[in-house]
């Protein structure tokens, strides 16, 4: 399992959600970014704008399969102008049910 991290405009969260579902995405959390934070957001060094101007941004985890990741960092890049897409491996924890 990969684990997919990244930054996105609350506007371009939904249609980046769907994006990575149609992709293969295994599961997809979306988590606000409090506006304290998204202030100091490298895509907000202009420095002289107020808080009306700054855009507000999410968090998105995508957790897929090994032979979807691709697929869901292609999907997020189409749609998304993110400044960097984290991956994660994730080792799967489930036991092996066919050993004896």
């Amino acid at each position: 399992m990969k684990r997919i991290t990244t930054l996105l405009r609350e506007s371009e969260a939904m249609a980046v959600r769907k994006a990575v579902c149609v992709a293969g995405a295994e599961c997809v959390v979306i988590t606000p970014i409090p506006q304290r934070l998204s202030a100091i957001d490298p895509w907000q060094w202009h420095g002289e704008q107020s808080a009306a101007q700054r855009e507000v941004h999410v968090r998105l985890e995508v957790t897929a399969d090994d032979s979807h990741y691709g697929g869901i960092v292609s999907a997020i890049q189409r749609i998304a102008h993110v400044g960097k897409i984290d991956l994660a491996s994730r080792h799967d924890m489930r036991p092996n049910r066919g050993a004896a």
